[in-house]
């Protein structure tokens, strides 16, 4: 089965602008003040509008919460989470607060603060489509996948037209079981973010493992062609023509996932193998096997590649020796060994020969 590339996205959706609630009226003005240079791009201001809005009054939860949102748009986080516990310490009923201050811990992988806190901006303000979302996040975090897909549905309710979330939802019911599901999601989300490489990867993804290849390849070089630099478009597409027996382009679209991601171990393996069936004598397929090898000494695929490569070399003592390696590799006992053992006997000393029981086995455990 194919790898599935995360779709989680950390998009902690901020409540914009200030909640219910009365101010003494140069709190209030400040307040107005401030969101219209937030609004502007004018940052500093924003931030000394809201500190004298903090001033004029001490119980309002709102300045310090916005000041909270302009921090964490300058990428102050400690200061936005400061900010942020300053609001609900002021007003522990002011859901937006509690939701961003649960965001940023998420971010932090603190997963016991970000639960509190998340939960109670959605027990504090039901409809509050982003405190769904985020416990969304939170729930897949903490590998409660049901519950995480349950909240993914809810945030849709309030926001059906957040292609974010379709994403999330459309992974967590991949990992369920639930493909058909996911493909629904997928597709909904290509539909609202068309422009999106991972929505469109994930999408081929999907239908890879379907067996729709053919469909399939279409949306993952669409997503090549959105984001000629996102390395998990390319190895999904050299994957899928892989399965569509269509070696070349596999090789040429694993390569560039190679150069995009170097030390991915997975993407070594596909492109040692693709060489391989590509021309087994190349001096560049024994190169990418040997440094998919190096990346993960494991693997299964790239120690069987070469002793295929290794045995249509007639170099039957380096065949033997990787075939001893794979023996040890628990992903590899069964048929991939198998297989190996049989290529061997066809080897002869010193003598180029094109192996007779060349396979299209022996793929890693992680595939």
């Amino acid at each position: 089965m194919l790898a599935m590339h995360t779709t989680l996205v950390f998009s902690f959706l901020l409540a914009v602008g200030p909640g219910p609630g009365s101010a003494p009226k140069g709190a209030a003005a400040d307040l107005e003040r401030g969101e219209k240079l937030f609004t502007a791009g004018d940052l500093a201001g924003a931030l000394q509008a809201f500190d004298a809005a903090a001033k004029a009054d001490a119980k309002d939860a709102r300045a310090p919460y916005l000041r909270g949102v302009v921090l964490e748009k300058k990428n102050d986080l400690p200061g936005a989470e400061k900010a942020y516990r300053d609001a609900v310490v002021r007003d522990g009923r002011f859901a937006p607060a509690h939701n961003n201050l649960g965001a940023l811990l998420l971010g932090k992988n603190d997963l016991v603060g970000a639960d509190k806190e998340l939960d109670a901006a959605a027990s504090i303000d039901p409809k509050n489509a982003s405190a769904a979302f985020n416990l969304g996040l939170l729930r897949e975090a903490q590998k409660q996948l049901g519950e995480a897909a349950a909240a993914y549905r809810k945030a849709l309710a309030l926001n059906p037209n957040d292609g974010t979330c379709h994403a999330n939802l459309c992974s967590v019911s991949r990992k369920l079981g639930d493909l058909d599901g996911a493909v629904v999601e997928c597709r909904q989300a290509v539909k609202l973010m068309p422009d999106s490489p991972l929505a469109l990867t994930n999408l081929g993804l999907l239908l890879s493992d379907k067996k729709q290849f053919d469909e399939a390849r279409a949306e993952l070089v669409l997503a090549t062609q959105k984001d000629a630099k996102f390395a998990p478009a390319w190895t999904g597409l050299g994957r899928v023509e892989l399965k569509r027996k269509q070696v070349a382009s596999a090789a040429i679209a694993l390569a560039k996932a190679a150069k995009l991601e170097p030390k991915d171990r997975g993407v070594a393996a596909d492109y040692c193998r693709a060489l391989v069936e590509l021309d087994m004598r190349a001096k560049a397929a024994e190169d990418e096997c040997r440094h998919a090898v190096v990346l993960d000494g494991q693997n299964a695929l790239a120690h069987y590649e070469l002793v295929k490569i290794l045995v249509a070399r007639g170099d039957c003592t380096g065949a033997k020796a990787e075939a001893a390696k794979l023996g040890t590799l628990d992903a590899a006992k069964g048929k991939a060994q198998a297989q190996a053992e049989e290529i061997l006997k066809t080897c002869v000393a010193g003598k180029a020969a094109k192996p007779a029981a060349e396979g299209k086995g022996g793929k890693s455990a992680r595939k």
